[in-house]
């Protein structure tokens, strides 16, 4: 039993470190929204170029003022998205200035915009 435990952990260790097939999408981290304006940033470990990014919603609409990409090499891109995104949906497929770029950071200014008491959660994905 002791064998199998070791073995199964290994697996799974190298499905999470393989990289993602081309065209994949892949989550680069998540927050979760307050019910007031709120300014969170997902921070992306390790180099890794990406061409595309998209932010998707779970649980309660969000409304999205502003998104700041940052790139590796200091320089940025300001992404308007300005409108809300309803839970279960995504936004388009942002791509990124440059072709495939190395991401720092990405700045999220936006709201979670029911009168319920759950919180909204914020994905970041990129291919």
């Amino acid at each position: 039993m002791r064998k199998f435990a070791v073995v199964f952990s290994t697996l799974i260790l190298i499905g999470v470190a393989a990289p993602s097939p081309s065209g994949a999408w892949e989550l680069i981290g998540k927050k979760n929204v307050t019910d007031r304006l709120d300014r969170d940033i997902i921070y992306k470990p390790g180099p890794r170029r990406f061409g595309q990014i998209r932010l998707c919603v779970s649980r309660n609409p969000v409304r999205f003022y502003d998104v700041d990409v940052r790139f590796a090499n200091g320089g940025h891109q300001d992404v308007k998205i300005a409108r809300r995104i309803n839970p279960g949906h995504c936004t388009r497929a942002i791509d990124l200035k440059g072709g495939r770029r190395d991401l720092r950071s990405v700045k999220f200014l936006y709201e979670e915009t029911s009168l319920k008491l759950r919180r909204a959660t914020v994905r970041l994905f990129a291919r």
